[in-house]
């Protein structure tokens, strides 16, 4: 990540919870040169890999997988919270610094052998 990224990255103290620093990406997302720069830095580091689908999950990773996959030539797939997708589908439970989720995907979403890039906003727990 490059500085001007970093600088327009908030970080609000002590949110959802006390001890969080919570990384804010819309005061990257409402610049037009730093979503630019954003999805311009992804593309230049993925262009040649072969990327076959893009995943964003919910909701942020959206907003960087969507364009990201469209730069690439690829497809982009959704992983939601539950209920959110109308077909069958997989999920996953996991553990986040205040609590735990579940997201889902649909089972037809990626196919055996796909090269698959997963994007999301922040990572926090791993």
């Amino acid at each position: 990540m490059t500085e001007s990224i970093k600088s327009k990255i908030r970080t609000i103290p002590d949110w959802p919870k006390k001890n969080i620093m919570f990384r804010d990406i819309t005061t990257l997302l409402k610049s037009p040169d730093g979503l630019k720069e954003t999805i311009d830095l992804l593309y230049n580091r993925y262009a040649d890999k072969e990327i076959d689908k893009v995943v964003g999950i919910e909701s942020r990773g959206f907003i960087v997988a969507a364009p990201l996959a469209y730069r690439l030539g690829c497809g982009f797939v959704p992983v939601r919270k539950p209920g959110k997708l109308p077909a069958e589908c997989e999920s996953e439970e996991y553990s986040l610094e205040y609590g735990k989720d579940k997201m889902e995907i649909h089972k037809d979403a990626i196919n055996k052998g796909d090269k698959v890039l997963i994007v999301d906003d922040l990572l926090a727990t791993g």
